[in-house]
Parts: structure tokens; sequence; C-alpha cells
């Protein structure tokens, strides 16, 4: 991520999310009204004009869009709609930490199941200050739940440090979702995360994260991973860096004190949720969204 700029891949899963809801209710993988108000020039225009096709034509376009993209957009709604039944699903866990926030919109989605509980939106300061300038008129008077925002570089800082002088009490149940972030650290960054997850948050605190795997073939590796991390790096700044397997993943959770529990293949996923219409794809990447427990 270029520095003092917004993550531009945060704004590409919004436009996906805004895409998403130019389908009739019951095809969409996760419904979020707020995501079109967080787009720019370069995306709004593109959902806008989607949204004015006819409706027939509209969808053959946004399923155009994810067969393009091999699967990707499907995997990602589907990241966020798992880990959105995560949050309803655990009101025992009275602290909500996102890390890497986006422009995601839980704190409105998700606001019954947020009473409560305390939320706190965690991401690079660029991002969460366009977040802040757009929130208000995004989401409106739509009820939504408190959150104390806190800025910190994934990369360069210690998150730490930040979340304890913002508040958060590491005596508290925790749920802890890292969404879309992991890929474009390297591994110590990765480690120190789940260090803070598991030195400021008592036993039985939870932490939800996605990563993007390896491909053992060389032609699966070239097109899957080094051209789109290629092309993420040079117009966004926002290359894949870290890219285990789901079993090396799960040896580094432990080792810094965190028992794996589940691992989704997100790709999987979405095809179970949206049905005979989401096809196959040769060229899908390897997708998974893991949970694992504090236990120390």
């Amino acid at each position: 991520m270029r520095e003092g700029r917004p993550s531009r891949t945060a704004e590409d899963v919004c436009a996906w999310r805004a895409l998403e809801r130019l389908l009739p209710a019951p095809e969409r993988i996760v419904d979020d009204p707020f995501a079109a108000a967080f787009l720019g020039p370069r995306r709004a225009p593109v959902v806008a004009a989607c949204a004015a096709l006819p409706e027939r034509v509209r969808r053959a376009a946004v399923r155009t869009h994810d067969r393009a993209l091999q699967g990707v957009v499907g995997a990602v709604l589907a990241r966020h709609r798992l880990i959105d039944e995560r949050v309803v699903a655990r009101p025992d866990l009275a602290q909500v930490v996102l890390l890497g926030a986006g422009y995601d919109a839980r704190g409105v989605r998700l606001e019954p199941a947020l009473r409560g509980r305390r939320l706190f939106e965690v991401d690079h300061p660029a991002t969460a200050a366009r977040r802040a300038e757009l929130a208000p008129a995004a989401f409106g008077d739509a009820p939504r739940a408190p959150a104390t925002s806190v800025t910190v570089d994934f990369a360069r800082e210690r998150a730490a440090d930040r979340l304890l002088a913002a508040g958060l009490d590491p005596t508290a149940p925790t749920l802890w979702v890292w969404e879309g972030v992991s890929m474009y650290l390297d591994e110590p960054a990765v480690a120190a995360t789940f260090d803070l997850v598991a030195t400021r948050s008592p036993p039985g605190s939870l932490l939800v994260f996605d990563l993007f795997g390896p491909e053992s073939a060389p032609w699966r590796r070239l097109l899957v991973r080094e051209v789109p991390s290629a092309w993420l790096g040079l117009w966004h700044g926002e290359a894949f860096r870290w890219g285990p397997t789901i079993d090396a993943a799960s040896g580094l959770l432990r080792a810094h004190g965190l028992e794996p529990i589940e691992a989704l293949d997100l790709v999987e996923a979405a095809r179970r949720l949206r049905g005979p219409g989401f096809g196959r794809f040769p060229l899908a990447p390897r997708m998974a969204l893991l949970a694992a427990e504090v236990r120390r």
C-alpha cells in the first residue's frame, strides 16, 4: 500500500459489494446497501452504468464480471457473508475488533447484533480518513453501533499500542476479524498480529481471517498468483506477500498461542451460497477462511 493513499483494493471489494446489490435479493451472497456511497470517480460510474441496464442484462453483466475474475468476486463476497454470520452467532464475545475495516458497514448492517458490545474499527490512516469523511452521508440516519476508530499501519506499527490506548479491554472475550489483509503482509507482520490476538484477549476469544494460499503447478502459480500480484503491486501498490498452505498457517497460529478450529474453502462456499449459476473456474484461486481460538 502506497504511503498516504487509501487502499485501492478496499475500494475494489466495496465496488463488488455494490455490484452484488444489483442482483435480485434472493441471489445475493451479501447485501450491503451502503457500499456504493464509498466509491470514487473511477468505480462509481461503472456501478451506476450497470444499475441502469435492463435487469436481465444487468444480471448477466454481474455474473460475467465474476467469471472474468475466475470466481474471486464470489469468494470475497462469501468471506463477508461468513464473517457476518460469526459476528451474529457469537454475542458472548463482548468486544469486536475489525482489523482492516476498509469500507465495510458492519456497524450499521449488523447493528442489532452489536448492541451492547464494544466495536473497534482499525485501519490504515489514509483509508480510515476517507471512510470517516464519507460515512455520514453514506449511513444517514441508519442506526449505527458505537465504534472506536483506530488507525495503524500493520506493516510498520504496533496495533496493540494503538488499541490499548483506544480503550481495548484485554480481559474481555473478543472477536477479532482480520479480513483482506494477511496476503499483503510478510510473515513477521502476520505473526505479530497473531501475537496481538493471543496476548491481548483472554482464552476463548476468536480470530477469523482469510488467506490466499499457494499454487503447486508452475503455470497456475504464474497465472493465479504472480500475474495478479504484479498487477496489484503496479497499480495499487498492494502486491501479494504471504501465501501459506492451511497446514502451514495452522502451525504458525499454534506457535503463537492460537488453536485453529475451522478452515473453509471460500470458492466452494461461494458456489454453495450462489447456487448452480456460480459455475466452475479453472483458474479459481485457493482462498480460505480460518478461525482460531485463544488457548493459553
